[in-house]
């Protein structure tokens, strides 16, 4: 989601750090390194590499389980030279688990880092609501989809952007909200509880360029980092860079293919798409 923006070498600005198990493909760690970013690897003889299994059903519903456990990304593990320099990080955790990496990150000294926070899913339920709504106080965008959204609200029916209404008055800290809602696009609640919907870049009338929507969340908010950077904390203008990243994600099963002119799945460009929203 954020490489796509960034051309090499300015795409070494981007950091990522890679747990490998004992069974880690060996083609994952090519196409990682055919990124051209800063690629920092943690090898663990002992463990297997994270695995998961998405299985999706009708209305944008999906199941996801991991096969094999999680290892664990803490605060500690990235370098003393990114403390600095990292302008956005982009969690996937528990409510638990995004204090804690906020918190010590604070302490080893990155208090200019944004952060974007997407709650796992099984976190995403009417008990963890309290617990969500702390830890969201100390990021700058909240961005649950909306199923999960609804369920953390204890209510299915609520449509997306009374769901962003409701969690931006909850949390009352000026975290921004952006509710993933698949094809519809993202529903965007900030400052003053003003929402904003952002479509998704392919619409329901392009399938033949719909092919696996599998990652495209994920992507959606690597171009919300990117977006956050490029547009000085503007939540909506970060969406609309998070709807280009993800059209590119469900072109093909799989990533997306870069050419020698720096052109992803054949074009046209991140910023050309990006003019459709403006």
């Amino acid at each position: 989601g954020m490489r796509i923006w960034i051309n090499s070498p300015e795409s070494k600005k981007i950091g990522y750090i890679a747990q490998e198990g004992f069974d880690h493909p060996l083609d994952i760690v090519k196409q990682l390194e055919r990124l051209d970013i800063n690629l920092r690897r943690q090898q663990h003889s002992n463990l297997h590499t994270t695995r998961g299994l998405n299985t999706f059903g009708p209305n944008d519903h999906r199941d996801f389980e991991y096969i094999h456990p999680i290892i664990r990304l803490t605060a500690q593990d990235p370098p003393d030279s990114w403390i600095k320099s990292l302008r956005v990080m982009h969690l996937i955790c528990s409510p638990e688990r995004a204090i804690e990496i906020v918190t010590e990150w604070r302490e080893r000294g990155g208090t200019s880092t944004a952060f974007i926070w997407e709650p796992v899913p099984w976190s995403c339920l009417a008990e963890c609501y309290e617990m969500v709504c702390e830890a969201a106080k100390l990021v700058d965008i909240l961005t649950p989809n909306h199923e999960e959204a609804a369920a953390l609200l204890g209510n299915s029916k609520l449509d997306p952007e009374t769901c962003a209404k409701k969690l931006y008055n909850a949390i009352d800290n000026n975290t921004n909200v952006v509710i993933r809602s698949g094809k519809l696009g993202a529903v965007v609640a900030t400052h003053n509880n003003t929402t904003e919907w952002v479509p998704a870049y392919w619409k329901e009338n392009d399938s033949d360029k719909i092919r696996d929507v599998t990652g495209a969340g994920n992507a959606f908010c690597g171009g919300l980092c990117i977006g956050w950077v490029a547009s000085n904390g503007d939540a909506v203008m970060a969406a609309r860079y998070g709807a280009v990243s993800a059209s590119y994600i469900v072109e093909q099963v799989g990533l997306p293919t870069l050419g020698d002119n720096n052109q992803w799945n054949e074009g046209p460009s991140a910023q050309e798409r990006l003019q459709r929203f403006l």
